[in-house]
C-alpha cells in the first residue's frame, strides 16, 4: 500500500511539473525557460523536480511522448473505424490532421519549434524513441495504403507513406501561421485535395 500511495503522488508530482512546463515553453520557449518558474507554479521546489527529470529537455521529451501517444490513439481508433480501404487510407490521414489542427503547442513540440531548443540536445537515444513513436503512428498510414494498393512494394508504401507526412506537416505550419489565407485558401481543403488525389490514384 506504501509502495502505492508513493507511485501515486510520484505521479501527480509529475503531472503537475508538466502542466506547469506547458505554460512555462509556449511563454518562453525552452531557452528562457526557468526550472524555477516551473517549479513556482507546480507548487514544489526546485530540487523536487530534478528527482523526477534530468531537466528541462527531459521534461519536454516527456511532453512530446505524451503528446505522439495520444496523436497514435486517434489515428488507429479512426483508422479502425473505416469500413474500406478507401475510407482507411483517408481516416488516417485527416485523424492526424484533425488532431493538430487545434494542438498548436503539440504540433510546435513535434516539429522542435520552440527557441532555444536543439534537436540533438535531446540525446541519441531519448531521440531514437521519440521517432519510434511517430514512426507508429505513420506506420497505421501506412498499413492502410498498402491495404489499398496492393501492388506497392514496401519502398513504395513507405514514399507514399513520408509525402502524405510531409504534405501534413506542411499544411499544418500554413494553418498555424495563418499562410493558408494569404493564398486564399484554407487547410482542409488543402488536405482534402491532396488526400481525394492520393486515394484515386492509389486504388
Amino acid at each position: 500500500m506504501g509502495r502505492f500511495k508513493n507511485e501515486k503522488f510520484a505521479n501527480f508530482k509529475r503531472c503537475a511539473i508538466l502542466d506547469a512546463a506547458v505554460k512555462e515553453f509556449t511563454e518562453k520557449g525552452i531557452e528562457k525557460a526557468s526550472m524555477r518558474a516551473i517549479a513556482a507554479a507546480a507548487g514544489m521546489t526546485t530540487g523536487a523536480i530534478y528527482t523526477l527529470f534530468e531537466g528541462k529537455e527531459d521534461i519536454y521529451a516527456a511532453l512530446l511522448h505524451q503528446s505522439l501517444a495520444r496523436l497514435n490513439s486517434h489515428v488507429e481508433e479512426r483508422t479502425a473505424a473505416a469500413q474500406t480501404p478507401e475510407q482507411a487510407v483517408e481516416a488516417s490521414v485527416m485523424a492526424f490532421f484533425d488532431y493538430y489542427i487545434d494542438r498548436l503547442f503539440e504540433v510546435q513540440l513535434g516539429m522542435h519549434s520552440f527557441s532555444g531548443l536543439k534537436h540533438s540536445s535531446l540525446g541519441h537515444d531519448r531521440d531514437e524513441q521519440l521517432n519510434s513513436a511517430l514512426t507508429e503512428t505513420l506506420d497505421i498510414m501506412g498499413r492502410a495504403i498498402a491495404d489499398l494498393s496492393k501492388d506497392l512494394g514496401a519502398n513504395e508504401v513507405k514514399a507514399e507513406r513520408d509525402a502524405i507526412f510531409s504534405c501534413l506537416m506542411g499544411t499544418l505550419s500554413l494553418a498555424h501561421t495563418g499562410r493558408a489565407e494569404s493564398i486564399e485558401t484554407n487547410p482542409q481543403i488543402i488536405m482534402k485535395t491532396h488526400l481525394k488525389g492520393l486515394v484515386a490514384r492509389l486504388a
